[in-house]
This record gives C-alpha cells, structure tokens and sequence, in this order.
C-alpha cells in the first residue's frame, strides 16, 4: 500500500517546506553565534567561535541562493516548464551550492571531525543534483530535437 498525493498537492507541500526553510534560514542568522557560543562552553574543546560563525554563516547564504534556486524550479513545475534551461540553471546552481558547503565543512572539519559527517551528505546531495541536472540537460536537448523533427 502506497500513499500517493496530486500534484498539486505535493507541489503545495513542497512549497510549505521551502517557506519554512527559508524561516529556519532566516533565524540562523541571528542563531548561529548563540549556537557557537554554546556549543564552545559545552564541548570541552579549545573554543572555535568565531570560525564556527564564519562557517555557519557562509553556509546560512549558499542555503539562501539554494533554497531560492529551489523555489524557481518549483515555480517551473507548477507552470509546466519541466525540460527548459531555466530547470537546468536551477539544478546546476544548487548542485553548485551542495559542493559550497561540503568544502566549507571540509575545512572545518579540520578543527572539529563532526563536520565530516556534513560534508560527506552535502557532497552526495551535490552529486544528485549533478546527475539530475544532466537528465534535465538530455531531455531538453530532446525534446529541442523533437521540436525541429517534422
């Protein structure tokens, strides 16, 4: 048994969570030094503040050009421009910005070895969105060559 929405259910969903993405975003920005001061007083460890807020709050903007990214392809979807150029911008900046914070957290994973972990799963997800770009990028090329077929 499976549970299967409308799409425009699942679309309507998929824009919620964008929404409170973009919320959760917008309150790291005033979260993060308060995490990384906690964080600093809790760990035991030479504290790392202050490169922890550079990370975070470099990561909080590539989050913000992703999720904006993320919120245009699902304004595509709904408008029925799947296989466009504009789709494939969109994949191919968010793989880009996946990338961005693996090699953010792969520096700080010098300091702290739990940023490893951050780094592996963004770069997976990069690698994704790699792929799934490249199969927008070959059904717009197809369905360009089945424009031009007569």
């Amino acid at each position: 048994m499976s549970i299967k929405l409308p799409q425009s259910k699942s679309l309507f969903f998929t824009q919620i969570l964008i929404y409170v993405i973009l919320c959760m975003l917008i309150a790291g920005l005033v979260i993060i030094p308060i995490c990384t001061e906690w964080y600093d007083a809790v760990s035991g460890q030479k504290p790392i503040a202050t490169i922890l807020n550079i990370c975070g709050y470099l990561c909080d903007v590539i989050g913000f050009v992703a999720i904006i990214q993320l919120h245009h392809l699902l304004n595509n979807i709904r408008k029925q421009e799947i296989f466009t150029e504009k789709s494939v911008t969109c994949l191919r900046v968010i793989s880009w910005c996946c990338f961005g914070i693996a090699i953010i957290c792969g520096v700080l994973g010098f300091w702290r070895s739990l940023a490893w972990l951050i780094t592996f799963a963004a770069g997976f997800f990069g690698m994704l969105m790699c792929v799934l770009k490249n199969v927008f990028s070959l059904a717009v090329e197809l369905r360009q060559e089945n424009d031009y077929t007569i």
